[in-house]
């Protein structure tokens, strides 16, 4: 797999934290993936040309990408680097990875057919920014499709919940924000078209999501 990487400092996530983090992703992953794999192969199975995923982590949608797609993956974290080589290694497929930031992508714009974000708009530290750096990349008529976990609607008992343990669980899970409205963002984010599925996973806390694509 060829990589190759690029000096965004805004980006860049060093220490044992980020270190320990990279290293556990997998073990989530593994009891995560079964809970969405079917929407991930529906979202994930067209897409074909030049695709960036913003925050891969581990690499784990490689597996539903179709094999001719040019991928590109940008993480703001080093160390997700050879977790992401041992996946490519384990399908026998081609890609590139470089460090960077959702809010500065180190990419052309108009470039990219698809932009793929899963799990990772929660995280960002600016997520208007970040949508318009996706909308930026996109050629016209590409999509961004996306998977995360949401707010659950104001009042409820796992909002409390989502709004009580914010503060520590950013610290835990790598600025993961838990009561983040990120469906509301993605809809003003200025896309021609949005489709999105509301869904409820049973996970604690992260169990609210959302699932589907924009196009720009």
């Amino acid at each position: 797999m060829a990589f190759v990487r690029t000096a965004t400092a805004p980006g860049r996530k060093r220490g044992w934290r980020h270190r320990l983090f990279a290293a556990l992703l997998p073990l989530l992953s593994h009891k995560y993936e079964p809970l969405v794999e079917d929407r991930k192969r529906r979202l994930l199975g067209g897409l074909h040309g030049r695709v960036v995923e913003v925050g891969p982590g581990a690499g784990v949608n490689l597996r539903y990408l179709p094999p001719d797609a040019d991928w590109l993956g940008v993480d703001p974290n080093p160390y997700m680097e050879r977790y992401i080589r041992r996946e490519a290694a384990r399908l026998g497929r081609d890609g590139a990875f470089c460090l960077g930031a959702a809010e500065q992508l180190p990419v052309p714009a108009a470039s990219a057919d698809a932009v793929v974000g899963t799990l990772v708009l929660c995280s960002v530290a600016d997520l208007e920014r970040a949508l318009a750096e996706i909308l930026r990349v996109l050629r016209p008529g590409g999509r961004f499709v996306f998977i995360e976990h949401v707010a659950a609607p104001p009042g409820t008992r796992t909002r409390r919940r989502q709004d009580c343990v914010c503060p520590f669980w950013r610290r835990l899970a790598d600025g993961c924000h838990p009561n983040r409205d990120t469906a509301r963002w993605i809809e003003r984010a200025g896309f021609s078209e949005v489709r999105c599925e509301i869904l409820t996973l049973p996970l604690p806390i992260v169990g609210p999501h959302i699932a589907g694509f924009a196009v720009k």
